[in-house]
């Protein structure tokens, strides 16, 4: 008697454990044809000048960005966080049929100006990655924002900060060390300002990455990598090369969704 109550528990454990084992893979199936496209803006100026150095790649104006967030809100897309795109990735929940995110280098103080407000009023979920080494500072005429407005921001429940290095230079061409090093002290100082980071997420300065850079990162605990122009499918996702889609200046909702739905 006791062995086939021995023989029931351990058929009922192997069941439970064969159920749990299953239960990530089901989650990640339902998305698996899933899109996941991130937008990528840099700074905002209240009108757009009438030339660009840049050829209008790095700027954009806050009537465009709200255009934007409407229109693709009107077509049926989420906004997410980073920290929903991973625990999708890790089978902890479903990704929305349409998931969009936001992101913001550099860490400009009209991120806080100008964007800032339209996240609010739209109820948007954004990241901003920061160079540490120019918190609080104006540098080529260019201010940046403010640890105090960072964490107004990140309190709002909207807004993520992340690392985009702590001297914004190319990665590519400095010794792995230097590169490991930089950025673990620009996550200390981000987590001195703002808390500590459940989520770590690095955009590498101009895209520039080695394979021995993103693995030296990847053993020094950062989660999630962003070095690469592109779209995302859920079904081959690698959180260490995650691909975004640049925002020239006032590239309207429509061509958006155009570039998004691209085979």
């Amino acid at each position: 008697m006791k062995k086939i109550f021995l023989i029931i528990i351990l058929v009922l454990i192997l069941i439970i454990v064969t159920v749990l084992a299953i239960l990530p893979k089901t989650k990640k199936s339902n998305n698996a044809n899933v899109k996941i496209p991130i937008l990528l803006y840099h700074d905002f100026v209240a009108t757009a000048p009438d030339s660009d150095t840049d050829n209008f790649n790095y700027i954009n104006t806050p009537q465009s960005f709200e255009e934007n967030i409407k229109v693709l809100l009107e077509n049926g897309y989420t906004f997410i966080s980073f920290q929903e795109l991973y625990d999708a990735i890790n089978g902890k929940m479903s990704l929305p049929e349409k998931p969009i995110l936001i992101n913001f280098d550099d860490g400009y103080y009209s991120n806080y100006e100008y964007v800032f407000p339209i996240l609010k009023k739209y109820n948007v979920k954004a990241s901003i990655f920061v160079v540490t080494d120019k918190i609080g500072k104006e540098v080529d005429g260019k201010r940046y924002l403010s640890w105090e407005q960072c964490k107004e921001m990140q309190d709002s429940g909207l807004v993520d900060i992340f690392s985009h290095s702590k001297r914004h230079v190319f990665y590519d061409r400095l010794p792995v060390r230097m590169i490991r090093d930089d950025v673990i002290e620009s996550y200390k100082i981000i987590e001195e300002n703002l808390g500590t980071k459940n989520l770590k997420v690095f955009a590498y300065p101009y895209g520039a990455y080695t394979k021995e850079t993103v693995w030296a990162l990847k053993l020094n605990g950062i989660d999630m990598q962003v070095y690469d122009l592109g779209m995302n499918y859920f079904n081959d996702f690698n959180n260490d090369f995650i691909k975004r889609i640049n925002i020239p200046c006032e590239m309207t909702g429509s061509e958006i969704i155009e570039e998004i739905q691209k085979p």
